[in-house]
C-alpha cells in the first residue's frame, strides 16, 4: 500500500506527454518513468474476482471478454485517494463514450475500504460511461507487479496484455487513441 501511495503522489506526466519506448535496462522503477511499456506483452490478465457492485457480485476479466467478444479491454487501476487517478477518470469516461462497441474501458478500484469509499467518489452522474469494479485486497495490482497508481493496461480480445502505461494521461487525446489503434 505504501508503495502505491508513494507512487501516486509522485509528479505525474502531463496529459500530452509523448509515448516513450520501453528501456531495456531501467535504473528507476516503472512508476517513476511514464510511458508505454510492452515488457509484459502476452501475459494473461489475472483471473481474480472483481466486485461489480456493493452486493458482492463478481466477475473476472475473462468473464468481461466472453460477454463482449472481439473487443479489446482497457483496464485502469485507480483509487479514491489517488489525485492523478481522479484527474484521468474523466478522460477515460470520454474515451468510453466515444468508443462504444469498439473498446471496453474498465476501471478497477484498489481501495481497501471497497465500495464504502468508491460509492462516494464514483457515481453514474460523474462517470456515465464507466462501470467500475472493486478489488479491495489489491491482489490484482500485486499480480500485475504494479508499482503505483494509476496503471492502465490494454488487453487484446483474448485477454493477453498488449502494453501498460504507468501514470495519469489524457486517454481521450489523439495520441492515446493512436496507441489504442482507434
Amino acid at each position: 500500500m505504501s508503495v502505491l501511495l508513494a507512487a501516486c503522489q509522485q509528479q505525474q506526466p502531463s496529459p500530452k506527454a509523448e509515448p516513450q519506448a520501453p528501456q531495456a535496462a531501467e535504473a528507476e522503477p516503472a512508476a517513476a518513468k511514464p510511458g508505454f511499456d510492452r515488457s509484459h506483452a502476452g501475459r494473461p490478465a489475472p483471473a481474480l474476482a472483481l466486485e461489480t457492485n456493493p452486493d458482492g457480485a463478481t466477475e473476472t476479466i475473462a468473464d468481461i471478454l466472453r460477454a463482449n467478444p472481439g473487443r479489446k479491454l482497457l483496464v485502469n487501476l485507480w483509487a479514491t485517494w489517488c489525485a492523478p487517478c481522479l484527474k484521468e477518470l474523466p478522460t477515460l469516461d470520454t474515451l468510453a463514450a466515444d468508443t462504444k462497441g469498439k473498446l471496453l474501458v474498465v476501471p478497477i478500484s484498489q481501495d481497501m475500504e471497497g465500495w464504502r469509499a468508491v460509492s462516494k467518489a464514483f457515481t453514474a452522474d460523474r462517470y456515465p460511461n464507466l462501470e467500475t469494479r472493486v478489488e479491495s485486497g489489491m491482489q490484482f495490482g500485486f499480480e500485475l507487479k504494479a508499482k503505483g497508481l494509476p496503471l492502465t493496461i490494454l488487453y487484446d480480445e483474448k485477454g493477453q496484455e498488449v502494453w501498460r502505461y504507468a501514470g495519469d494521461r489524457d486517454w481521450a487525446s489523439p495520441e492515446s487513441r493512436a496507441m489504442l489503434g482507434l
